[in-house]
């Protein structure tokens, strides 16, 4: 389901869950929340401003899912950074609890692998904030992956931008990191959906419109 609505570009999504009540070490994966976002081929851009909603104030925050065009050897530190980033600035969230999911479509399949943060890794994703991709010493020390497991035994459920839009690699201009948004249940529409670039629909409908008009005033010399 998470994968339907997707190109083969990079997004992200947040991740909410719950531990069973038996073993605290284990989280359950129980909403992903698509927010407001535009990616490359190598990173994705989010808004500040994390997930807020009353389905989401008996879940605890578990990190977010990454998509990728294919499979790398390495976290990307694209990603290290990112998710230093919003530990930093977001108290909710556990560096020891969130991870990243990397979700990557390989030729007829989809890999998820999920990572876990050493200190080395967080400290220097920190440090990183501001570079502009041009990164030092990164190594594979930094991260570590965590078991992870496939079930349909429990229910879980999706919420987008109450707006409709997730996606805004067509209007990026309207996407910036301090906006504000709110979020709703509802599952996330496909990545051409005419929701997410509404200003080319209307572009044809005016297009279409002065066709008429110019084919309504022509004079038929056959007349």
């Amino acid at each position: 389901q998470l994968a339907c609505p997707l190109d083969l570009g990079c997004h992200s999504v947040f991740m909410y869950g719950v531990s069973p009540p038996d073993n605290a070490q284990v989280k359950e994966v129980r909403c992903i929340v698509m927010v407001p976002q535009w990616g490359t081929h190598q990173q994705v851009h989010v808004p500040k401003q994390l997930p807020e909603h009353e389905y989401l104030k008996d879940l605890e925050p578990l990190g977010w899912i990454h998509t990728q065009p294919n499979e790398l050897p390495q976290l990307s530190p694209f990603d290290v950074v990112m998710h230093s980033q919003i530990v930093n600035d977001n108290k909710s969230w556990d560096c020891d609890r969130c991870i990243v999911t990397t979700c990557s479509f390989t030729p007829g399949s989809v890999s998820l692998t999920s990572y876990k943060f050493t200190p080395p890794g967080f400290k220097w994703g920190s440090e990183n904030a501001n570079n502009a991709g041009n990164f030092n010493n990164y190594q594979p020390t930094f991260y570590e992956k965590v078991q992870m497991l496939l079930s349909d035994r429990f229910m879980g459920f999706f919420m987008v931008p109450d707006e409709g839009s997730w996606n805004y690699n067509f209007m990026g201009v309207r996407h910036s990191p301090t906006m504000k948004y709110h979020i709703t249940l509802d599952n996330p529409k496909e990545f051409y959906h005419e929701a997410h670039h509404p200003n080319h629909y209307i572009n044809f409908s005016h297009m279409e419109e002065a066709e008429s008009i110019d084919a309504a005033d022509r004079e038929d010399h056959y007349a």
